[in-house]
């Protein structure tokens, strides 16, 4: 023990080393990367990207945490989905108090445990990430929804909807408006550009001008 400490140890000090060692064992919200994502239950196994100190100053990794739920915005019916890969960036954020029994139930329950702010007790919010993997070539005229490499997307401004990619549609689609091609349009494998029809005296029409 250093004379420092010999000399300058007081009821006081002691009790602020006690209160920091309390604080070191409250958990808020750290930055963690996704092991692996279970899409039947929305929980992810993450690995937290924050190391912890040691009371000898050694630093060491946090263990997995585990059976993570994961938020994705929802609400009304509704629902924005993704699926989940390791490496994934997010931010695990810390439950004040044990969730076991809502997560289980759904309901409002007393906790069933009285661990406070506990690693135990996280969510996950996915895409807050590090600099490094940030979205490359971002949009910046409206909102967008897209690949991370930009490759596909849906945008949408002031007025447009631009879509990049291939499109599949199921069910009718009404329109009020003008349907238009740069191209062709194919049905059941005839070209509305191209198509003729039988003549009233024998033949074939011309191509649609």
């Amino acid at each position: 023990m250093s004379n420092y400490a010999i000399h300058n140890a007081t009821p006081e000090t002691a009790t602020d080393k006690q209160i920091e060692q309390a604080q070191k064992q409250i958990h808020t919200a750290l930055p963690a990367k996704v092991v692996s994502f279970n899409p039947q239950n929305q929980t992810v196994t993450l690995a937290v990207q924050i190391q912890q100190i040691l009371v000898k100053g050694e630093n060491v990794n946090i263990p997995p945490l585990v059976d993570v739920p994961v938020s994705y915005p929802r609400g009304g019916g509704f629902a924005v989905t993704f699926p989940l890969k390791a490496g994934d960036e997010g931010l695990a954020v810390f439950s004040e108090r044990c969730i076991d029994g809502w997560w289980q139930s759904g309901k409002a329950s007393p906790p069933l445990d009285y661990r406070l702010h506990d690693l135990s007790d996280a969510c996950f919010i996915p895409g807050i990430c590090s600099l490094p993997n940030v979205v490359g070539n971002f949009f910046t005229g409206g909102l967008s929804m897209q690949t991370l490499d930009g490759s596909t997307f849906i945008r949408i401004t002031n007025g447009t909807i631009l879509i990049q990619g291939n499109i599949e549609h199921q069910g009718s689609q009404h329109t009020s408006g003008q349907i238009s091609s740069d191209s062709d349009v194919v049905s059941a494998g005839i070209s509305g550009k191209s198509h003729t029809h039988k003549g009233d005296s024998g033949g074939t029409t011309g191509k649609p001008q």
